[in-house]
């Protein structure tokens, strides 16, 4: 007969792992570590290295990095494979103006795959991440990019087949430019990826960085 931990638990048991060994290089080895540190309390604890890794994602308690192996097929919108939570399309404008796929991401972990499907084949774990409010000002602006890829389509909707139908693609292709345009340097795609780019090199950042343009100006 053996013992679950339960949520709470198991955090407190994740949290001192990660801050004494700062680096772990695998799954097995997490399980290992954490197993022992909840051995402390009760010698018939069990748990497994899944529910571990799903656990310290939700809450947030560490960092994880994926090594992936490639598979045969297409990827398509889903359920992570790493912690469980649905995946988001990441698509980028063509030079014709259409929204094409080339991707799909986790909308909570760092999971990510091309169309052609690849899978987490190792974990790593490593102490120190992105504060929350980093985390959420990216949320915040996904969130406002699934919004706009819907407003696109439905200026689209509500202009087809009426004396409006050409300015209602000008208005769709604006709005896709916003979006993810490589013509556009204020994209929002790009904007997600230097949000978090940053957060990665300078994680306790909160101040709005200078522009290029004006960053010797003497009057800012």
């Amino acid at each position: 007969m053996y013992r679950k931990p339960d949520d709470d638990r198991l955090d407190e048991a994740i949290r001192a792992v990660i801050k004494r060994e700062r680096h772990v290089r695998s799954q097995t080895a997490m399980a290992e570590l954490v197993l022992n540190e909840l051995k402390r309390d009760r010698e018939d604890y069990r748990i497994s290295g899944e529910r571990i890794r799903k656990v310290a994602i939700e809450r947030g308690i560490l960092e994880i990095g994926i090594e992936y192996n490639m598979h045969d097929g297409r990827s398509h919108a889903d359920v992570c494979p790493v912690c469980g939570y649905p995946t988001d399309a990441v698509s980028n404008t063509t030079l014709d103006g259409r929204d094409a796929d080339i991707g799909y991401e986790c909308t909570k972990c760092p999971y990510q795959t091309g169309l052609r499907k690849r899978m987490p084949g190792r974990y790593t774990f490593s102490e120190g991440r992105p504060p929350d409010a980093v985390k959420d000002r990216i949320s915040l602006v996904r969130d406002v990019t699934k919004l706009m890829k819907k407003a696109a389509a439905l200026v689209e909707r509500a202009t087809e087949g009426t004396e409006y139908r050409k300015r209602g693609m000008r208005c769709r292709d604006d709005i896709r430019r916003i979006i993810s345009s490589n013509d556009n340097d204020n994209n929002l795609r790009d904007l997600i990826k230097d949000m978090d780019n940053r957060s990665k090199e300078q994680p306790e950042w909160s101040a709005p960085l200078p522009s290029v343009k004006s960053a010797n100006r003497k009057d800012i």
